[in-house]
Protein backbone atom coordinates (compact mmCIF):
# COMPACT_ATOMS: atom_id res chain seq x y z
CA UNK A 1 0.00 0.00 0.00
CA UNK A 2 2.78 2.32 0.93
CA UNK A 3 4.75 1.38 -2.20
CA UNK A 4 1.41 2.04 -4.52
CA UNK A 5 0.67 5.27 -2.60
CA UNK A 6 4.42 7.13 -3.00
CA UNK A 7 3.95 6.33 -6.82
CA UNK A 8 0.99 7.85 -6.71
CA UNK A 9 2.09 11.06 -4.73
CA UNK A 10 5.91 11.31 -7.27
CA UNK A 11 2.98 10.81 -10.42
CA UNK A 12 1.59 14.04 -8.57
CA UNK A 13 4.39 15.95 -8.30
CA UNK A 14 5.27 15.39 -12.04
CA UNK A 15 2.43 16.97 -13.09
CA UNK A 16 2.86 19.90 -10.51
CA UNK A 17 0.18 18.98 -8.17
CA UNK A 18 1.74 18.35 -4.33
CA UNK A 19 -0.81 17.49 -1.96
CA UNK A 20 1.52 18.10 1.18
CA UNK A 21 2.81 20.90 0.41
CA UNK A 22 -0.30 22.67 -0.62
CA UNK A 23 -2.15 21.66 2.58
CA UNK A 24 0.44 22.90 5.09
CA UNK A 25 0.26 26.54 3.10
CA UNK A 26 -3.09 27.17 2.27
CA UNK A 27 -4.63 24.49 5.56
CA UNK A 28 -8.62 25.71 5.01
CA UNK A 29 -8.30 25.63 1.44
CA UNK A 30 -6.32 22.17 1.26
CA UNK A 31 -9.33 20.60 3.74
CA UNK A 32 -12.61 22.22 1.47
CA UNK A 33 -10.32 20.46 -1.86
CA UNK A 34 -10.07 17.34 -0.23
CA UNK A 35 -13.67 16.59 1.13
CA UNK A 36 -14.64 17.21 -2.66
CA UNK A 37 -11.67 14.83 -3.81
CA UNK A 38 -12.50 12.22 -1.20
CA UNK A 39 -16.19 12.69 -2.55
CA UNK A 40 -15.07 11.87 -6.06
CA UNK A 41 -13.08 9.54 -4.96
CA UNK A 42 -16.23 7.40 -3.34
CA UNK A 43 -18.30 7.84 -6.26
CA UNK A 44 -15.85 5.81 -8.31
CA UNK A 45 -15.62 3.44 -5.38
CA UNK A 46 -19.34 3.05 -5.12
CA UNK A 47 -19.58 2.85 -8.47
CA UNK A 48 -17.17 0.54 -9.35
CA UNK A 49 -17.16 -1.80 -6.20
CA UNK A 50 -20.86 -2.13 -5.15
CA UNK A 51 -23.49 -0.71 -7.80
CA UNK A 52 -21.57 -2.55 -10.60
CA UNK A 53 -23.63 -5.38 -9.38
CA UNK A 54 -26.98 -4.35 -9.57
CA UNK A 55 -25.52 -2.40 -13.05
CA UNK A 56 -24.36 -5.57 -14.87
CA UNK A 57 -26.63 -7.95 -13.45
CA UNK A 58 -28.85 -8.53 -16.66
CA UNK A 59 -25.70 -8.97 -18.76
CA UNK A 60 -24.05 -11.76 -16.18
CA UNK A 61 -27.53 -13.59 -15.72
CA UNK A 62 -27.37 -13.79 -20.13
CA UNK A 63 -23.85 -14.44 -20.32
CA UNK A 64 -22.93 -16.65 -17.66
CA UNK A 65 -24.60 -20.31 -16.72
CA UNK A 66 -24.64 -19.31 -12.58
CA UNK A 67 -28.33 -18.30 -12.31
CA UNK A 68 -29.13 -15.46 -10.17
CA UNK A 69 -29.12 -17.39 -7.35
CA UNK A 70 -25.52 -17.70 -7.18
CA UNK A 71 -24.63 -14.51 -8.61
CA UNK A 72 -26.49 -12.82 -5.67
CA UNK A 73 -24.73 -14.60 -2.88
CA UNK A 74 -21.96 -13.62 -4.54
CA UNK A 75 -22.69 -9.78 -3.48
CA UNK A 76 -24.12 -11.05 -0.29
CA UNK A 77 -20.71 -12.86 0.60
CA UNK A 78 -18.57 -9.81 -0.76
CA UNK A 79 -20.76 -7.39 1.51
CA UNK A 80 -20.13 -9.78 4.77
CA UNK A 81 -16.53 -10.07 3.93
CA UNK A 82 -16.39 -6.05 3.84
CA UNK A 83 -18.22 -6.52 7.66
CA UNK A 84 -15.20 -8.58 8.65
CA UNK A 85 -12.69 -6.13 7.68
CA UNK A 86 -14.34 -2.99 9.49
CA UNK A 87 -12.66 -3.56 12.51
CA UNK A 88 -9.63 -3.86 11.51
CA UNK A 89 -9.55 -0.67 9.38
CA UNK A 90 -11.17 0.96 12.49
CA UNK A 91 -7.38 0.19 14.11
CA UNK A 92 -5.51 0.97 11.13
CA UNK A 93 -7.05 4.38 10.55
CA UNK A 94 -6.85 4.90 15.11
CA UNK A 95 -2.90 4.12 14.24
CA UNK A 96 -2.66 6.93 11.84
CA UNK A 97 -2.72 4.83 8.53
CA UNK A 98 -6.02 6.04 6.62
CA UNK A 99 -4.47 7.14 3.58
CA UNK A 100 -2.81 3.81 2.87
CA UNK A 101 -6.06 1.83 4.01
CA UNK A 102 -8.03 4.33 1.85
CA UNK A 103 -6.10 4.03 -0.91
CA UNK A 104 -4.88 0.85 -0.79
CA UNK A 105 -8.54 -0.04 -0.29
CA UNK A 106 -9.13 1.17 -4.36
CA UNK A 107 -6.19 -0.62 -5.21
CA UNK A 108 -7.04 -4.12 -3.98
CA UNK A 109 -10.82 -3.40 -5.93
CA UNK A 110 -8.73 -2.29 -9.06
CA UNK A 111 -7.48 -5.93 -8.79
CA UNK A 112 -10.35 -7.55 -8.11
CA UNK A 113 -11.78 -6.13 -10.99
CA UNK A 114 -9.54 -7.45 -13.53
CA UNK A 115 -9.84 -10.58 -11.79
CA UNK A 116 -13.44 -10.15 -12.21
CA UNK A 117 -13.37 -9.01 -15.84
CA UNK A 118 -11.22 -12.54 -16.55
CA UNK A 119 -13.03 -14.99 -14.19
CA UNK A 120 -13.84 -18.48 -16.28
CA UNK A 121 -15.32 -20.46 -13.53
CA UNK A 122 -17.61 -19.65 -10.35
CA UNK A 123 -14.78 -20.01 -8.12
CA UNK A 124 -12.38 -17.39 -9.63
CA UNK A 125 -15.79 -14.88 -10.09
CA UNK A 126 -16.49 -15.88 -6.49
CA UNK A 127 -13.17 -14.89 -5.10
CA UNK A 128 -13.29 -11.49 -7.11
CA UNK A 129 -16.34 -10.48 -5.45
CA UNK A 130 -14.66 -11.42 -1.61
CA UNK A 131 -11.79 -9.11 -3.20
CA UNK A 132 -14.35 -6.63 -3.68
CA UNK A 133 -16.07 -7.18 0.02
CA UNK A 134 -12.55 -6.47 0.92
CA UNK A 135 -12.09 -3.25 -0.81
CA UNK A 136 -15.47 -2.15 0.41
CA UNK A 137 -14.18 -2.28 3.65
CA UNK A 138 -11.28 -1.01 3.40
CA UNK A 139 -12.21 2.41 1.15
CA UNK A 140 -15.91 3.12 1.20
CA UNK A 141 -18.19 5.38 2.98
CA UNK A 142 -17.37 3.45 6.56
CA UNK A 143 -14.08 3.79 7.08
CA UNK A 144 -13.93 7.05 4.85
CA UNK A 145 -16.12 9.18 7.70
CA UNK A 146 -14.17 7.48 10.60
CA UNK A 147 -10.88 9.15 9.01
CA UNK A 148 -12.52 12.64 8.36
CA UNK A 149 -13.72 12.11 12.13
CA UNK A 150 -10.57 11.74 13.24
CA UNK A 151 -8.60 13.89 10.86
CA UNK A 152 -11.25 16.83 10.72
CA UNK A 153 -12.19 17.58 14.00
CA UNK A 154 -15.44 19.65 14.76
CA UNK A 155 -15.58 20.01 11.18
CA UNK A 156 -16.50 16.46 10.41
CA UNK A 157 -20.05 16.83 10.01
CA UNK A 158 -19.97 19.41 7.48
CA UNK A 159 -17.25 17.63 5.47
CA UNK A 160 -19.14 14.17 5.56
CA UNK A 161 -21.73 15.80 3.88
CA UNK A 162 -20.03 17.47 1.56
CA UNK A 163 -18.65 14.12 0.39
CA UNK A 164 -21.75 12.48 0.17
CA UNK A 165 -23.18 15.18 -1.78
CA UNK A 166 -20.67 14.28 -4.81
CA UNK A 167 -20.88 10.38 -3.40
CA UNK A 168 -24.63 10.62 -3.82
CA UNK A 169 -24.79 10.40 -7.44
CA UNK A 170 -22.80 7.11 -7.73
CA UNK A 171 -25.48 5.00 -8.62
CA UNK A 172 -27.04 7.08 -10.85
CA UNK A 173 -23.74 7.20 -13.22
CA UNK A 174 -23.10 3.83 -12.54
CA UNK A 175 -25.95 1.93 -13.61
CA UNK A 176 -26.72 3.73 -17.27
CA UNK A 177 -22.81 3.36 -17.34
CA UNK A 178 -22.62 -0.19 -16.94
CA UNK A 179 -25.64 -0.94 -19.35
CA UNK A 180 -23.94 1.37 -21.88
CA UNK A 181 -20.56 -0.03 -21.51
CA UNK A 182 -22.18 -3.59 -21.53
CA UNK A 183 -23.88 -3.27 -24.78
CA UNK A 184 -21.09 -1.87 -26.41
CA UNK A 185 -17.71 -3.70 -25.31
CA UNK A 186 -19.30 -6.73 -23.23
CA UNK A 187 -19.40 -7.27 -19.02
CA UNK A 188 -15.60 -8.02 -19.28
CA UNK A 189 -14.86 -4.84 -21.42
CA UNK A 190 -17.40 -3.04 -19.10
CA UNK A 191 -15.50 -4.50 -15.95
CA UNK A 192 -12.36 -3.63 -17.32
CA UNK A 193 -13.74 0.18 -18.04
CA UNK A 194 -14.64 0.49 -14.23
CA UNK A 195 -11.19 -1.16 -12.90
CA UNK A 196 -10.03 2.18 -15.38
CA UNK A 197 -11.82 4.55 -13.64
CA UNK A 198 -10.90 3.58 -10.37
CA UNK A 199 -7.22 3.39 -11.32
CA UNK A 200 -7.00 6.84 -13.35
CA UNK A 201 -9.69 8.90 -11.35
CA UNK A 202 -10.28 7.17 -8.02
CA UNK A 203 -6.83 6.70 -6.81
CA UNK A 204 -5.08 9.94 -7.11
CA UNK A 205 -8.31 11.45 -5.64
CA UNK A 206 -8.20 9.44 -2.80
CA UNK A 207 -4.70 9.48 -1.80
CA UNK A 208 -4.60 13.70 -2.43
CA UNK A 209 -7.90 14.23 -0.72
CA UNK A 210 -6.92 12.01 2.62
CA UNK A 211 -2.99 13.40 2.30
CA UNK A 212 -4.26 17.27 2.87
CA UNK A 213 -6.25 15.93 5.77
CA UNK A 214 -3.93 14.03 7.50
CA UNK A 215 -0.73 16.02 6.18
CA UNK A 216 0.41 16.79 10.01
CA UNK A 217 -0.55 13.48 11.91
CA UNK A 218 -0.26 13.09 15.51
CA UNK A 219 2.11 10.51 16.18
CA UNK A 220 -0.27 7.75 16.75
CA UNK A 221 2.22 5.00 17.37
CA UNK A 222 3.09 5.41 20.98
CA UNK A 223 2.48 3.24 23.12
CA UNK A 224 0.31 6.01 25.32
CA UNK A 225 -1.45 6.97 22.25
CA UNK A 226 -2.37 3.35 21.59
CA UNK A 227 -3.29 2.27 25.17
CA UNK A 228 -5.81 5.42 25.15
CA UNK A 229 -7.38 4.43 22.19
CA UNK A 230 -8.15 0.98 23.36
CA UNK A 231 -9.09 2.36 26.73
CA UNK A 232 -11.55 4.63 25.50
CA UNK A 233 -13.09 2.14 23.13
CA UNK A 234 -13.69 -0.47 26.36
CA UNK A 235 -14.97 2.47 28.27
CA UNK A 236 -17.42 2.99 24.77
CA UNK A 237 -18.19 -0.48 24.81
CA UNK A 238 -19.35 -0.03 28.50
CA UNK A 239 -22.05 2.62 28.26
CA UNK A 240 -25.72 2.24 27.29
CA UNK A 241 -25.36 4.64 24.34
CA UNK A 242 -23.19 2.47 22.43
CA UNK A 243 -25.40 -0.49 22.33
CA UNK A 244 -28.50 2.13 22.18
CA UNK A 245 -26.34 3.59 18.76
CA UNK A 246 -25.67 0.16 17.50
CA UNK A 247 -29.39 -1.14 17.79
CA UNK A 248 -30.60 2.51 16.61
CA UNK A 249 -28.93 2.36 13.26
CA UNK A 250 -28.39 -1.18 12.69
CA UNK A 251 -32.51 -1.55 12.66
CA UNK A 252 -33.19 1.39 11.01
CA UNK A 253 -30.41 -0.09 8.15
CA UNK A 254 -31.75 -3.36 7.75
CA UNK A 255 -35.17 -1.57 7.15
CA UNK A 256 -33.82 0.64 4.48
CA UNK A 257 -32.22 -2.62 2.99
CA UNK A 258 -35.31 -5.13 2.41
CA UNK A 259 -37.52 -1.91 1.00
CA UNK A 260 -34.72 -0.40 -1.03
CA UNK A 261 -33.78 -4.29 -3.16
CA UNK A 262 -37.50 -4.79 -3.22
CA UNK A 263 -38.46 -1.34 -4.35
CA UNK A 264 -39.59 -2.24 -8.11
CA UNK A 265 -41.31 -5.18 -7.19
CA UNK A 266 -42.88 -3.59 -3.99
CA UNK A 267 -44.16 -0.68 -6.27
CA UNK A 268 -45.41 -2.76 -8.47
CA UNK A 269 -47.22 -4.84 -6.25
CA UNK A 270 -48.84 -1.85 -4.48
CA UNK A 271 -50.74 -1.03 -7.60
CA UNK A 272 -48.31 1.33 -10.05
CA UNK A 273 -47.26 0.83 -13.43
CA UNK A 274 -44.10 0.07 -14.24
CA UNK A 275 -43.19 3.38 -15.92
CA UNK A 276 -43.98 4.69 -12.57
CA UNK A 277 -41.87 2.58 -10.76
CA UNK A 278 -39.52 3.35 -12.50
CA UNK A 279 -39.70 6.99 -11.98
CA UNK A 280 -40.53 6.95 -8.52
CA UNK A 281 -37.10 4.45 -7.57
CA UNK A 282 -35.46 7.34 -9.87
CA UNK A 283 -36.36 9.73 -7.27
CA UNK A 284 -34.07 8.08 -4.94
CA UNK A 285 -31.04 9.60 -5.53
CA UNK A 286 -31.87 13.45 -6.59
CA UNK A 287 -33.72 13.11 -3.05
CA UNK A 288 -31.00 11.99 -0.86
CA UNK A 289 -28.60 14.81 -2.25
CA UNK A 290 -31.97 17.32 -1.12
CA UNK A 291 -32.16 16.06 2.23
CA UNK A 292 -28.25 16.47 2.53
CA UNK A 293 -28.43 20.11 1.05
CA UNK A 294 -31.26 20.77 3.95
CA UNK A 295 -28.90 18.92 6.60
CA UNK A 296 -26.32 21.23 5.63
CA UNK A 297 -28.45 24.32 5.75
CA UNK A 298 -29.07 23.75 9.01
CA UNK A 299 -25.22 23.72 10.08
CA UNK A 300 -24.59 22.82 13.87
CA UNK A 301 -27.82 24.81 15.69
CA UNK A 302 -29.45 21.08 15.72
CA UNK A 303 -27.66 17.95 16.78
CA UNK A 304 -26.91 14.96 14.80
CA UNK A 305 -29.02 13.13 17.48
CA UNK A 306 -32.41 15.06 17.14
CA UNK A 307 -31.57 15.29 13.20
CA UNK A 308 -31.32 11.78 13.21
CA UNK A 309 -34.46 11.05 14.99
CA UNK A 310 -36.27 13.56 12.43
CA UNK A 311 -35.04 11.34 9.45
CA UNK A 312 -36.02 7.69 11.67
CA UNK A 313 -39.58 9.62 11.79
CA UNK A 314 -39.37 10.19 7.90
CA UNK A 315 -38.29 6.94 6.92
CA UNK A 316 -40.79 5.17 8.92
CA UNK A 317 -43.91 7.66 8.39
CA UNK A 318 -42.75 6.91 4.45
CA UNK A 319 -43.88 2.64 4.58
CA UNK A 320 -46.07 3.73 6.28
CA UNK A 321 -48.14 5.50 3.48
CA UNK A 322 -46.17 2.38 0.42
CA UNK A 323 -48.20 0.08 3.26
CA UNK A 324 -51.67 1.74 3.95
CA UNK A 325 -51.75 4.60 1.23
CA UNK A 326 -50.70 3.87 -1.92
CA UNK A 327 -52.39 0.70 -2.39
CA UNK A 328 -55.69 2.90 -3.10
CA UNK A 329 -54.04 5.86 -3.57
CA UNK A 330 -51.19 4.62 -6.46
CA UNK A 331 -49.86 8.24 -7.02
CA UNK A 332 -49.30 8.65 -3.49
CA UNK A 333 -46.03 6.04 -4.72
CA UNK A 334 -44.31 9.44 -5.14
CA UNK A 335 -44.59 11.12 -2.36
CA UNK A 336 -43.10 7.85 -0.58
CA UNK A 337 -39.58 7.78 -2.83
CA UNK A 338 -39.68 11.82 -1.80
CA UNK A 339 -39.98 11.42 1.84
CA UNK A 340 -37.89 7.83 2.09
CA UNK A 341 -35.19 9.60 -0.22
CA UNK A 342 -34.66 12.38 1.61
CA UNK A 343 -34.55 10.95 5.33
CA UNK A 344 -31.83 8.19 4.26
CA UNK A 345 -30.06 10.43 2.30
CA UNK A 346 -29.24 12.18 5.74
CA UNK A 347 -28.91 9.23 7.90
CA UNK A 348 -26.16 7.87 6.01
CA UNK A 349 -24.64 10.60 7.08
CA UNK A 350 -25.34 10.63 10.76
CA UNK A 351 -24.30 7.57 12.09
CA UNK A 352 -20.30 8.96 12.28
CA UNK A 353 -21.87 12.50 13.48
CA UNK A 354 -24.27 10.86 16.40
CA UNK A 355 -21.18 8.51 17.45
CA UNK A 356 -18.80 11.47 17.68
CA UNK A 357 -21.73 13.57 19.19
CA UNK A 358 -21.87 11.26 21.68
CA UNK A 359 -19.26 8.73 22.31
CA UNK A 360 -16.48 11.56 21.26
CA UNK A 361 -13.61 10.95 18.90
CA UNK A 362 -10.96 9.26 20.64
CA UNK A 363 -10.12 5.85 19.85
CA UNK A 364 -13.35 6.66 17.43
CA UNK A 365 -11.84 4.22 14.22
CA UNK A 366 -12.20 0.85 16.28
CA UNK A 367 -15.83 2.00 17.49
CA UNK A 368 -16.63 3.05 13.96
CA UNK A 369 -15.14 -0.53 13.20
CA UNK A 370 -17.21 -2.10 15.38
CA UNK A 371 -20.71 -0.49 14.70
CA UNK A 372 -19.87 -1.29 10.82
CA UNK A 373 -20.38 -5.01 11.32
CA UNK A 374 -24.04 -5.61 12.34
CA UNK A 375 -24.78 -2.59 10.04
CA UNK A 376 -23.12 -4.22 6.80
CA UNK A 377 -24.02 -7.53 7.69
CA UNK A 378 -27.86 -6.28 7.95
CA UNK A 379 -27.37 -4.59 4.60
CA UNK A 380 -26.33 -8.05 3.46
CA UNK A 381 -29.00 -10.21 4.84
CA UNK A 382 -31.75 -7.47 3.52
CA UNK A 383 -33.29 -9.32 0.46
CA UNK A 384 -33.06 -12.70 1.84
CA UNK A 385 -34.90 -11.61 4.29
CA UNK A 386 -37.53 -9.93 2.57
CA UNK A 387 -37.82 -12.56 -0.15
CA UNK A 388 -38.83 -14.68 2.59
CA UNK A 389 -41.19 -12.73 4.01
CA UNK A 390 -42.78 -12.20 0.27
CA UNK A 391 -42.87 -16.17 0.05
CA UNK A 392 -44.89 -16.21 3.59
CA UNK A 393 -47.33 -13.77 2.63
CA UNK A 394 -46.48 -11.45 0.38
CA UNK A 395 -44.98 -8.23 0.39
CA UNK A 396 -47.46 -6.72 2.96
CA UNK A 397 -45.55 -8.65 5.93
CA UNK A 398 -42.38 -7.39 4.37
CA UNK A 399 -43.51 -3.89 4.48
CA UNK A 400 -44.92 -4.75 8.54
CA UNK A 401 -41.38 -5.89 9.73
CA UNK A 402 -39.74 -3.36 7.68
CA UNK A 403 -42.24 -0.74 9.84
CA UNK A 404 -41.70 -2.50 13.17
CA UNK A 405 -37.58 -2.49 12.58
CA UNK A 406 -38.29 1.01 12.20
CA UNK A 407 -40.15 1.96 15.13
CA UNK A 408 -37.46 0.08 17.17
CA UNK A 409 -35.00 2.10 15.69
CA UNK A 410 -36.96 5.28 16.69
CA UNK A 411 -37.11 3.93 20.27
CA UNK A 412 -33.60 3.21 20.57
CA UNK A 413 -32.90 6.77 19.61
CA UNK A 414 -35.55 8.28 21.71
CA UNK A 415 -33.54 6.39 24.57
CA UNK A 416 -30.28 8.33 23.57
CA UNK A 417 -31.80 11.49 23.75
CA UNK A 418 -33.45 11.01 26.92
CA UNK A 419 -30.49 9.62 28.41
CA UNK A 420 -28.77 12.54 26.61
CA UNK A 421 -30.85 15.14 28.19
CA UNK A 422 -30.87 13.63 31.76
CA UNK A 423 -27.20 13.87 31.78
CA UNK A 424 -27.09 17.54 30.80
CA UNK A 425 -25.72 17.17 26.91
Amino acid sequence: MIGLATGIDRALAVVGLDPHRFAMAQPERAERLAFWLLGLAETVGYGAFFYIFAALLLAWEQALPYGKGWLAFAFMCATLTAALVSPFAGRMIDAGRGRWLLTGGLAIGALSLLLLAGSQSYPVFFLAWLGLGVAEGLCLYEPCFAFVTRTAHDRARSGITRITLVAGFASTLAYPAGAFLAEALGWRGAVLCFAGAVVLVGLPAMFAGATMLECCPEDDQTPERKSGDRTAFVAARARPEFWLILLAFSFIGLAYAMIITHVMPILTDRGLTLGQAVLAASLFGPMQVAGRLAMMAAGHRVTGVVVAAMSFVGVASAIAVLLFVVPSMPQAGFAFALLFGASFGVISILKPVVMAEVLGRRGFGMIAGFMAVPFLIAGAIAPQAAAVLWRISGYDLALIVALGLSALALAALALLILRDRQQGR
